[in-house]
């Protein structure tokens, strides 16, 4: 076995050892105990009976003494070491790991059977059972250049220079609409103008899109059980198993199109990635994707199957208990049988490629598996997948790099991203409450086009909430986290432990052959039994809006990272989701208002603030907005109020240069009329408004303008249901407009008295893709 291999354009160690020895047991809570013992039997007997590679059966019936031996021998390591990736220099080693993986997971599922079930020991008292150890584009030919930031606003993205996915994009030239399976192309020819200029029909669920040049990347999300009957994608990703197993329900597509001709766009590569998409960005032309999925293996099952007579026998019944440990054994059997005949390429993901009708599979084993990396002590059954796509590149090269990985939060700036994973999943922790939760962060160079190299991994403890949680300044990443064991529903109240807030600051160390990334400053103890709501880092500053009756605005500064301080603290009523630095001094956000006594917090109100953090260790309140879609006193019948900007920040426009902010809002209510002939009626009635409001730095936040889309649907409010069909989603300022959009139309309305200009309505674009075209010119 070789000791070193390349993942992500760096040297890796070789896999770690993968029959380590078991850990000495742990004390173990006492009121647990009983239901403990058994689930380290269970576990252990599914997570190893594949691991045992022989063919024994499971012991049937009860257990014995010599049967429990027999089960506590395979027994796994539930350890911790370290976050540091290693590789796999074999596909064989790759294959253990997963089958490893899938087992020990299901341990934990058929231990919560029976905690569920028997709520009790399944096995004798005498069975001697041990525990486990444990450039801008088409500018109209030579017209004035239109500069971003300056002429005409874009995505409202976290860091300078890193575009991310969605599903509006501008070049200032053209707007550019994911609504439903179409892409619409719009022209502005003059700012203040909107000329339909294409659409193209795009395959399964649109999601999110990036642009460079004339290349445009939508990344979608298609659904096998929607496939065609025919469709050689789909005999690719269903199991031939002939019960219609299907490998994974969802596949990542990217969709490159050129967009040369904007009244003609054409495909110029389609590729399928099988599992969820996450996010994506963009930078200097490089695309850099992430996905997660792991495949549904076919047959095996989380569950023990009970007989009809189980049921009928009262809850005492020591037959309950009999019957139970026989109908586990053969379950433990069957999965065992199960899992070792599954092959590799049954429990990783695949590459699809669709061209002139066919369909290729591009192996991710290639060279090895050596395009797959885990943490050293890494437990998880889940890919998250980077995909590198050069727009710029006259082939669009690609390269597709796997990490084994929990479910992550993903950050990027200019030079650096950042996957952040719980250490362990959920599952984990069963049976297993002495360690606290920590985060994996795995950093990697992304500075150069086309290219994604590893600069190495830490950990810390606790979780984070989002994106805006990570940051890369100067060369340091600083994340804010939550620790405590507040969040396990199977711990008595005296066990668990409230919540407490960090910052952490870490750097890459070692060298290229011994990456990882150490802990340089830490400031911990903010707020403890409170939460983390929103977070952001600006440069040496760091703002952080933790709740739990009220909300405080910490400051933290971070112009020395290896002693990063708290400076200042704010008490305000309601808390912020989001926050948004309007300039060196000023913070606008966006969250919810408080309840009627100040405290607490009112979820049928949409808020906006701005503070002055001038002084950053006094900071203070200018103005708090509450904003409402309707005037209701409370008898019209209208429902909560909610913003999506209050939980997806590119629904947060703020456009500097007119001190304006639009976010959008919406509401609802259920109501009943009449028609010529007297009958009633009953249905929802809804409103969608973009509010437009002046947010100029250190002063109050007044309304300026609203904007209503509900000409695009009929006089009754009835909109259509699917996914935010009636709402404003978006908004672009453009020179003196604004631009809105939603589904149903895009209008444009002058910013100084808001009088409508154009409004042009959209076709929903939800139609049955048709596979024998790719361009629609139909609305």
């Amino acid at each position: 076995m070789s000791q070193s291999l390349h993942i992500f354009g760096s040297e890796f160690t070789a896999p770690r050892d993968l029959r380590r020895s078991p850990q000495p047991p742990r004390p173990w809570p006492s009121q647990l105990l009983s239901v403990l013992v058994t689930a380290s039997i269970v576990l252990g007997a599914v997570g190893a009976l594949y691991y045992a590679g022989d063919d024994s059966p499971a012991p049937a019936g009860g257990s014995s003494a010599d049967d429990s031996g027999y089960l506590m021998s395979l027994g796994s390591d539930r350890s911790r070491s370290s976050a540091q990736l290693v590789g796999y220099d074999s596909c064989a080693a790759l294959e253990t790991d997963l089958k490893t993986h899938i087992a020990e997971e299901l341990r934990v599922t058929l231990a919560q059977n029976q905690y569920y079930y028997l709520r009790g020991p399944m096995w004798a008292e005498d069975s001697n059972a041990a525990l486990d150890g444990g450039a801008e584009a088409g500018n109209g030919g030579g017209a004035p250049l239109r500069e971003k930031g300056e002429d005409y606003s874009g995505t409202n993205n976290q860091e300078q220079g890193v575009d991310e996915a969605d599903f509006v994009k501008t070049d200032g030239y053209h707007l550019y609409l994911l609504n439903g399976r179409r892409l619409a192309i719009l022209g502005v020819p003059e700012f203040g103008e909107l000329t339909y200029e294409s659409n193209l029909t795009l395959e399964g669920n649109p999601r999110e899109m990036l642009m460079a040049g004339d290349r445009l990347v939508v990344i979608s999300s298609v659904y096998t059980y929607d496939l065609p009957e025919g469709d050689p994608l789909r005999q690719l990703t269903t199991y031939d198993t002939g019960e219609g197993y299907w490998r994974s329900t969802s596949l990542t597509k990217l969709t490159v199109i050129d967009i040369t001709d904007r009244t003609a766009p054409t495909v110029a590569r389609e590729l399928y990635l099988e599992g969820w998409y996450l996010t994506a960005r963009e930078v200097n032309g490089t695309v850099r994707m992430v996905s997660h999925g792991y495949l549904d293996t076919p047959g095996l099952r989380h569950w023990v199957e009970l007989p009809q007579e189980y049921w009928q026998l009262d809850y005492n019944d020591p037959q309950r208990e009999a019957l139970w440990n026989a109908n586990l054994n053969a379950t433990l059997l069957y999965n065992k049988r199960t899992l070792a005949n599954l092959t590799l390429d049954e429990l990783m993901p695949r590459l699809y490629e669709r061209s002139d009708g066919e369909v290729t599979t591009h192996p991710l084993t290639a060279d090895g598996c050596a395009g797959f990396a885990i943490a050293e002590d890494g437990m998880s059954r889940g890919f998250t997948s980077i995909f590198t796509l050069d727009l710029f590149d006259a082939e669009f090269a690609f390269e597709a790099d796997h990490l084994m990985s929990n479910w992550p939060q993903v950050y990027a700036s200019a030079d650096t991203l950042l996957i952040a994973e719980r250490a362990q999943d959920w599952w984990w922790f069963w049976g297993n409450d002495g360690f606290d939760e920590a985060t994996n962060l795995h950093a990697f160079d992304i500075s150069a086009p086309g290219e994604t190299s590893y600069l190495g991994s830490g950990r810390f403890n606790g979780t984070v909430l989002d994106q805006f949680s990570l940051s890369e300044y100067n060369g340091y990443l600083r994340v804010a986290s939550t620790t405590g064991r507040w969040n396990r529903w199977w711990l008595d109240t005296d066990e668990l432990t409230g919540p407490e807030n960090h910052v952490w600051v870490l750097a890459p160390a070692g060298n290229a052959t011994d990456p990882y990334l150490a802990t340089v400053g830490h400031l911990g103890g903010i707020a403890i039994g409170e939460r983390i709501w929103s977070t952001r880092f600006v440069g040496e500053k760091g703002y952080m809006v933790t709740f739990r009756n009220i909300d405080p605005l910490w400051t933290i500064d971070l112009s020395d990272p290896v002693n990063p301080r708290i400076i200042g603290e704010l008490e305000v009523p309601g808390v912020s989701t989001y926050i948004h630095p309007m300039d060196d001094g000023h913070l606008l956000t966006i969250g919810l208002g408080p309840g009627a006594d100040g405290e607490g917090l009112d979820w049928s109100t949409t808020q906006i603030s701005q503070f002055d953090v001038t002084n950053f260790s006094a900071p203070a309140l200018v103005d708090a907005l509450p904003l409402s879609p309707v005037n209701d006193d409370g008898t019209l019948g209208w429902r909560w109020a909610w913003s999506e900007a209050t939980y997806e920040h590119k629904a947060f426009q703020y456009w500097a240069p007119k001190n304006l902010l639009a976010v959008p809002l919406s509401t609802y209510r259920y109501y009943s009329w009449s028609d010529d002939n007297d009958r009633y009626h009953y249905s929802y009635q809804y409103v969608s408004q973009l509010m437009l409001v002046n947010a100029t730095p250190g002063n109050d936040l007044t309304i300026h303008g609203t904007v209503d889309h509900a000409d695009f649907y009929d006089n009754s409010g009835h909109y259509p249901w699917y996914s935010y069909g009636y709402n404003i989603r978006r908004s672009v300022f453009m020179g003196d407009y604004l631009y809105a959009i939603s589904a149903g139309g895009v209008t444009v309305h002058d910013l100084d008295d808001m009088t409508l200009q154009v409004a042009l309505s959209l076709d929903p674009g939800w139609e049955t893709y048709d596979y024998t075209t790719r361009n629609d010119d139909g609305r």
